[in-house]
């Protein structure tokens, strides 16, 4: 009878050792995958913030360029100008050209954030839908 009990024992001892490792090897399974989701999400977000300063660089640098030569092209008129009322003509000009110019930009840069965000919220909802079919899946 004794050994029947230990039988039984150790019987019940190596189930509850593979149920026990098989449980630990699902959850590191599904641990992994949450893991590789979370890194593909991380990818995801520095590659479109990268875009996105990309975008915006080039933005400034355009705003940089337009600027001097808006400001070049005032010097010269005032150094062509023949009577002293005329600068206020020129510097009108002028202002008004730089406003526009910053306006144009500004808005240019708006549409080109929110486009990028668009992207990265998307990116983000796939990268995530991704992960959590590898981790039902692992499961």
């Amino acid at each position: 009878m004794a050994r029947g009990t230990m039988e039984f024992a150790q019987r019940n001892t190596e189930q509850a050792t593979d149920w026990m490792r098989a449980i630990a090897e699902q959850n590191l399974n599904q641990s992994k995958a949450a893991f590789e989701g979370l890194l593909s999400v991380a990818r995801n977000a520095v590659r479109d913030v990268d875009r996105q300063a990309a975008a915006i660089c080039e933005h400034s640098m355009s705003l940089a360029e337009e600027t001097l030569s808006n400001t070049f092209d005032f010097a010269h008129k005032l150094m062509r100008m023949k009577e002293p009322q005329e600068f206020a003509q020129i510097q009108s000009e002028f202002v008004s050209r730089q406003a526009q110019l910053l306006g144009d930009q500004t808005s240019e840069l708006g549409q080109t954030i929110m486009h990028g965000v668009q992207e990265a919220a998307k990116a983000t909802r796939e990268a995530a839908t991704e992960s959590s079919r590898k981790r039902s899946e692992a499961a």
